[in-house]
């Protein structure tokens, strides 16, 4: 009987520590619009017209799952899935920002190959766990301190379309290491009213990579890319505000031509390309980035700055980006009209100015519940140093009203 009764005992402890549950969520975004690709000496590059991908925010899917260890710890993990709801390849395609998403069987007009904004579809997928005095430690790959800033904290009142797509406030995501990336993220236990989170990591592959035979697709032979970052968040009554930096670094040998990462920015400058005959390309990226919004009874007022510098090491070339964005919101009862505006700039060690930014974008949310919006939106971006020429995109602009739709 006693035997019995240890048994049973040790079977309720195990089951009061191992409780666990599992979430699926998501968002469902459609939206009926156009957008309009314009290049440098007016001619029109290319416009669409009809249902698209939503305007309020990037369609997913995700999985979260959660188990209870006791005493206030936990672990878990997070797989997250982008989806595109208006083409027929739902999982194996992702879009959110505002390219004109035609099928050409590649790029068309800047950023959108074949109907989708990415094949990459992973947005974050990551295991945890979390001490109740230590804090918590996140492995997998993640959102960056970048994307926090820009695009998770609530400082963009707008949307990824034309008008707010260089909402990142860095102008070239890619100088800076991407939106998402493999590594450790460390969330230090809250202490008042600020959050700190550590970063330590790469960027959608390996810190360290070499090979004996050069990769066909780059011609790489030894590749090493790392990042590290700081992400401090305020929260206090109206007040909301966040700091981040940013490292990265990327060094590459290559034994034949090949490029160093992707279109730099919303008008797909194209990064400097590694030749066969300069062999080695490395580069280091610093950005900081500050944020805040305030709410002020119903209105709430937004500010972002973002300061960038990629240095390259051979040549000892740089390039600067600066951006920053205002944005205002007002709410009516369950009526949120809100207007954004930014710009920003990129130039090089010359002090040429390669682009001149500048953007707005305006539009009304309707709450029909906690969980479904109706909304218009409508904006346009525009790079005032670009050529005046049939090849150059100089101006991207668009409009959509849409039902979003979170779960």
């Amino acid at each position: 009987m006693k035997k019995s009764l240890v048994a049973l005992a040790a079977l309720a402890a195990t089951s009061a520590f191992a409780q666990s549950s599992v979430t699926l969520y998501g968002v469902a975004d459609v939206s009926y619009g156009n957008k309009q690709h314009t290049a440098g000496n007016g001619t029109i590059l290319g416009k669409t017209l009809g249902i698209q991908e939503g305007y309020n925010a990037g369609n997913r899917i995700g999985f979260r799952g959660v188990e209870d260890l006791g005493g206030g710890d936990s672990a878990g993990f997070l797989i997250e899935n982008g989806i595109n709801l208006t083409e027929g390849q739902l999982f194996s395609t992702r879009a959110a920002a505002g390219g004109l998403a035609i099928s050409d069987g590649g790029s068309f007009s800047g950023n959108m190959p074949g109907r989708a904004y990415s094949s990459s579809t992973n947005r974050q997928s990551y295991v945890f766990f979390k001490d109740n005095k230590l804090g918590e430690i996140r492995l997998g790959y993640q959102y960056t301190a970048l994307y926090t800033v820009s695009s998770l904290s609530g400082y963009h009142l707008g949307s990824e379309q034309p008008g707010g797509d260089f909402a990142h406030g860095t102008l070239d995501n890619a100088n800076y290491g991407g939106t998402r990336a493999n590594g450790i993220n460390y969330i230090l236990p809250k202490f008042g009213d600020t959050t700190v989170t550590l970063s330590r990591g790469s960027g959608a592959t390996r810190e360290d990579i070499e090979t004996s035979t050069a990769l066909a697709s780059t011609g790489q032979t030894q590749a090493r890319a790392t990042r590290w970052s700081v992400l401090a968040n305020y929260v206090s009554g109206p007040l909301n505000a966040s700091y981040a930096h940013t490292d990265w670094t990327n060094n590459t040998s290559a034994t034949a031509a090949q490029a160093v990462g992707t279109a730099t920015n919303i008008f797909a400058l194209a990064p400097t390309a590694v030749t066969a005959s300069t062999g080695n390309k490395t580069y280091e990226a610093k950005l900081d980035q500050f944020a805040g919004s305030y709410q002020l009874g119903k209105a709430k007022l937004t500010y972002s700055l973002a300061n960038g510098k990629r240095t390259e090491t051979t040549g000892n070339t740089f390039t600067k980006s600066k951006a920053q964005q205002f944005g205002a919101e007002y709410a009516f009862g369950a009526i949120r009209p809100f207007v954004i505006t930014g710009t920003g700039k990129i130039s090089d060690q010359t002090g040429a100015t390669t682009s001149d930014l500048k953007s707005s974008q305006y539009g009304v949310r309707y709450d029909l519940s906690k969980r479904t919006i109706a909304y218009f939106m409508s904006g346009k971006a525009e790079d005032n140093a670009i050529a005046s020429t049939s090849a150059s995109l100089k101006k991207r602009e668009g409009a959509a009203i849409g039902l979003f739709h979170s779960f």
